[in-house]
């Protein structure tokens, strides 16, 4: 092995030169003889100790990476195990943040190695590197102004006159308020993960390290405003839980919960993860007092298993299922009144993914668990769900609206307190200018139908008489989100039809994040019916009303099947609307609906409106919009199947039975009677423009080899 050449890769610019470096090395470690290699050791060794006084931040993060993976593979004399110490004491509070990691790789690798002494050498000066920089410098803060414009202003005349100069002050781009939140820490995060690392290395010898002080000070900085400090100081917390065992871990323990439940609770999914990893390992290590634990955390555990973050969710779910098993739900039961606390607090939260996560929750809560637990406390949870109904973003409506329509199926008689505004918001959702909203309310409103019977259905009966006719108002320039002014910078609020292409709209303007600097969605609590009072100013577009209907009518059909047959012939002439922008959109859901809906109340009942349907459904096929010619393709297999294949192609035209056989969108024929009553295509069908064998009346699939019989045998004459 090249000693030069490999310390010279392994301060490469390029970062995969330096990894290729790094990689040699530990192979090359892994496979000579420690006798022979002693004096590549050597030089290595040395090159680390020039290396790491270099002015090229990528020759000292070189020397970093060599001395973890001399010390970690137990090739390092003592001699240098001191230096290397020294270095990461010099390094701590390197212009390179990459530097820094590597420094706390470094000592965790010096802890496993050599114990303890690393952090009795350390601990002055990576302690007082967190004090001294757990503070921004505040050297030009809001409140006061550059002495150049200071000099430039001036003086007063007036107290008002001062008030406009103090109000309309032009402060710099990082100072004061507008100096970013993750910005000017210094190295503050990577001296608490410098800390982490000596911890894990240590492991249990640590414990006797962990004075109060020291806690104080990580309990800290878990509320510091830098995010990343959040998370890095939860990964430290994680580690104190593995290091604490028996008593002390028990006395402790509830100090601990309360304060993960802090960080399970962040607005940043980064900092929800690392404090879900370090509640893991406290739970684990505090099975034997779980009584006095678990209900600190627990609800927010729970709630997390819907955060919208998947890393968050998904090892939410699989810490429940490791500690709860199968006694969840009696879990949640017994600590009811601190759930349902926990669950109304996070449905106020500023963040929208938090409120979405909260409504998620409830519905959960009301359906699942012990109702003689959860009745005392559905009042409460209904108000909150009320106020998310009238949310900024859509999700979060809607997700309320389904965790309303369960709460009324669940506890029918503790809802109709609220059932009135329930109606209400159900009714206006119906027409949101959302799909899946207006889905999701049809859903919500076919529970309450579940839930109160006649009363219910005799309500939604006349809200479809009144709204299914209303796309025949529509105008002619319909906007799937038309006449759409939003206050906010999120939701579906720009009108894009013309808008998408159009390049000085997208060229040379501010760009957001998805971080600190992106507005936030105002949470609900307007007096209105939720699709007026939540930051969108629109007039609602008619068709939107008719779409919401056919959703309706679908779950009406396995609620009161014998109330919808009434709606079929407006369903038909809805149908058969062209004259606005968006009529190929409400006739994709249409088709996507119209076989649960005959479905639902019987082919017996369905059969006298089937023919309304036949022609604009065989319109779909080629209408030029695909989805919508999918989902009629679907639609006249489904219906072909449910009426019967024979009694289907009897009551379609030439051109009809055309399409039935060749077009590519219908699936082959399913069920008992699938084989039953169907001819072959009609003489022409090649003529049709679309020129795909049929055999037995079932299309070929464009790609597949007809197998033909072989001839008859014949005897030639002589």
């Amino acid at each position: 092995m090249d000693v030069g050449s490999l310390l010279s890769q392994a301060g490469d610019p390029v970062h995969l030169n330096r990894e290729k470096a790094i990689t040699s090395l530990e192979e090359a470690l892994s496979t000579k003889d420690p006798k022979e290699s002693k004096e590549i050791i050597e030089q290595l060794q040395n090159g680390v100790l020039t290396m790491a006084r270099s002015d090229q931040w990528e020759q000292r993060l070189g020397a970093m990476r060599i001395a973890g993976v001399l010390i970690s593979s137990h090739a390092a004399d003592p001699a240098f195990l001191e230096n290397a110490i020294e270095i990461c004491s010099d390094r701590l509070e390197d212009a390179e943040v990459r530097v820094r990691l590597a420094v706390g790789q470094v000592l965790k690798a010096l802890s496993a190695e050599i114990g303890t002494v690393v952090w009795e050498k350390t601990i002055e000066r990576i302690l007082s590197s967190i004090r001294e920089n757990f503070d921004r410098d505040l050297a030009e803060p809001s409140s006061t102004t550059v002495q150049g414009e200071r000099d430039q202003r001036p003086d007063s005349p007036s107290l008002v006159a001062s008030l406009l100069q103090q109000t309309y002050r032009v402060e710099r781009p990082g100072t004061g308020e507008m100096r970013h939140g993750t910005e000017g820490w210094k190295c503050l995060e990577t001296s608490f993960r410098a800390l982490q690392g000596i911890m894990e290395g240590c492991g249990a010898t640590f414990a006797p390290y962990l004075t109060p002080e020291l806690r104080a000070l990580i309990y800290k900085a878990l509320l510091h405003p830098n995010r990343f400090v959040r998370e890095a100081c939860h990964y430290i917390l994680g580690s104190v839980c593995q290091l604490l065992e028996g008593p002390e871990l028990e006395t402790l323990g509830p100090e601990i919960a309360n304060k993960l439940g802090l960080g399970l609770s962040d607005n940043w999914s980064q900092v929800r993860y690392a404090a879900s990893v370090a509640t893991r390992t406290f739970l684990l290590a505090a099975k034997p007092y779980h009584e006095i634990v678990l209900p600190m955390v627990l609800p927010h555990i729970c709630l997390n298993r819907y955060y919208v973050a998947e890393g968050v969710r998904l090892y939410s779910q699989e810490t429940w299922q490791l500690i709860m098993g199968d006694q969840g739900r009696l879990w949640v039961a017994k600590c009811a009144p601190t759930v349902v606390s926990y669950y109304v607090e996070q449905s106020k939260a500023n963040n929208h993914a938090v409120r979405e996560a909260a409504c998620a929750s409830i519905a959960e809560l009301m359906c699942k668990v012990d109702k003689e637990a959860v009745a005392p406390h559905v009042p409460r949870l209904l108000r909150a769900l009320l106020m998310c109904f009238r949310d900024a973003s859509w999700p979060v409506r809607d997700a309320a609206c389904l965790a309303c329509g369960r709460c009324v199926l669940a506890f029918p008689d503790e809802s109709k307190e609220v059932l009135a505004k329930l109606y209400d918001l159900w009714f206006a959702h119906l027409w949101d200018n959302i799909f899946s909203v207006r889905e999701d309310s049809a859903i919500a409103l076919a529970n309450a139908a579940r839930a109160y019977g006649p009363d219910a259905i005799s309500r939604i009966v006349a809200k479809i008489t009144e709204m299914l006719p209303k796309a025949k108002d529509q105008p002619a320039d319909s906007k799937a989100r038309g006449n759409l002014e939003n206050t906010t910078l999120f939701g579906v609020a720009a009108e894009r039809s013309q808008r998408a292409n159009d390049q000085e709209l997208h060229t040379d303007k501010t760009m957001f994040s998805c971080g600190s600097l992106a507005p936030k969605l105002q949470r609900g609590g307007g007096g209105g019916d939720g699709c007026m009072d939540h930051g969108f100013a629109r007039d609602k577009e008619p068709w939107e009303a008719t779409d919401g209907c056919i959703y309706m009518i679908r779950e009406l059909a396995g609620v009161a099947p014998d109330q919808v047959p009434q709606f079929l012939p407006g369903l038909a002439e809805a149908a058969r609307l062209t004259h606005f922008n968006h009529c190929l959109n409400l006739q994709e859901t249409l088709w996507r609906n119209l076989p649960e809906i005959a479905k639902g109340i019987g082919k017996k009942s369905f059969k006298p409106y089937l023919e309304e349907f036949l022609q604009p459904v065989f319109q779909g096929l080629r209408c030029g919009h695909r989805l919508c010619e999918a989902a009629a393709g679907q639609c006249i297999g489904k219906l072909r199947d449910l009426i019967g294949p024979g009694i289907f192609e009897g009551r379609l035209d030439d051109d009809q039975k055309i399409l039935l056989h060749t077009s590519s969108d219908i699936p082959p024929p399913q069920g008992p009677l699938s084989g039953m009553g169907l001819s072959k295509a009609p003489v022409g069908a090649g003529a049709a423009g679309v020129g795909v064998p049929v055999a037995g009346g079932i299309p070929m699939m464009m790609g597949q080899t007809r197998i033909m019989p072989p001839p008859p045998t014949t005897t030639m004459p002589r």
